[in-house]
């Protein structure tokens, strides 16, 4: 059972952010208008923010704690949203608790263009431009730099650091991810067996998955940053990469996701590789609980256990 809590925030996130097809005819529109309600110039008191573009025109957020010496550690986060929604003001908190509780860390939010108007790979084209603006011409350190993102977010993360793999460059000291969005075949088996569990993308009421919906989910927006490329590219789904010579990772996810094997298979793959891997996942929880942070005794659990990785990957006591 979750907690009470937990429960509120389950019935909430129901009501609010269920995006399945059958309920949801126009679901860009839905992710569009909430990410766009959420928009703000809001950042934490004694912070500052800079909004920055690459020489490429990259966009950035850049938060750091105000009149103190940067230490050369930075967060780099990517957001979620499907590739649909924005960077919004949720996020920046994050930078928060990163530098009271995290190592003193400066935080960097990629604000990358958005689907349907913008595909692959143009997210990754983005990130890619940004870890090497950051690396190479400002001047931070791969092996001081730690990644982040949600969802979507984590789908871009895995791939940069599949890409950078792949071409012989520095990976970061570290990534974490939360709810990773991973695989666009649907194939695993939470795929199915979490349909009629999952409060955001499921069906609660017609718990049953089949081919036919399969298919007619795999067809909506909500995979419309794909475009026409293919769905078992590694970069496009995480799950079909191979993840030797990876960073130390964490990963959180909620045991009623429909995309909770895409975590698991990955967690699997970094292991049989022997890379030290965190799995978190808390049961009866939703997509990006853990991103709640304070919200639920789940979810501050899920989000404390993300900050002890940064200080230990910080080598933090």
């Amino acid at each position: 059972m979750p907690s009470f809590k937990g429960g509120i925030s389950r019935y909430v996130m129901h009501k609010l952010n269920n995006f399945n097809i059958y309920y949801t005819p126009d679901v860009v529109g839905k992710i569009k208008k909430i990410s766009g309600k959420l928009v703000n110039d809001d950042y934490p008191d004694g912070f500052t923010r800079i909004r920055e573009k690459t020489p490429a025109g990259t966009r950035y957020e850049h938060l750091h704690k105000t009149d103190t010496e940067p230490n050369g550690r930075l967060i780099l986060y990517f957001h979620g949203g499907a590739y649909i929604g924005g960077l919004f003001g949720f996020y920046r908190d994050f930078a928060e608790d990163f530098y009271y509780q995290a190592g003193q860390p400066e935080t960097v939010y990629l604000d990358y263009h958005t689907a349907p108007e913008y595909q692959y790979p143009t997210q990754l084209s983005e990130a890619l431009d940004l870890w090497h603006d950051l690396t190479k011409r400002q001047g931070y350190r791969p092996e001081n730099i730690i990644l982040g993102g949600d969802s979507a977010g984590a789908n871009l993360l895995l791939a940069m650091m599949l890409k950078l793999r792949d071409d012989g460059e520095p990976l970061p000291l570290g990534a974490f991810c939360i709810s990773a969005w991973a695989d666009m075949t649907g194939n695993s088996g939470t795929f199915y067996f979490n349909y009629g569990k999952d409060i955001e993308f499921g069906d609660l009421k017609h718990p049953v998955m089949n081919q036919r919906k399969k298919q007619q989910l795999l067809a909506s927006d909500i995979y419309c940053f794909i475009g026409d490329a293919d769905r078992t590219d590694p970069y496009i789904s995480p799950v079909y990469g191979e993840y030797h010579n990876f960073p130390p990772m964490m990963f959180t996810v909620g045991g009623d996701e429909m995309l909770l094997d895409d975590t698991l298979t990955i967690v699997d793959k970094l292991r049989k590789q022997n890379i030290p891997v965190l799995c978190e996942m808390q049961p009866e929880m939703f997509h990006i609980y853990t991103a709640l942070r304070d919200a639920t005794p789940e979810s501050k659990y899920s989000w404390n256990r993300v900050l002890k990785y940064i200080r230990i990957m910080y080598h933090i006591q």
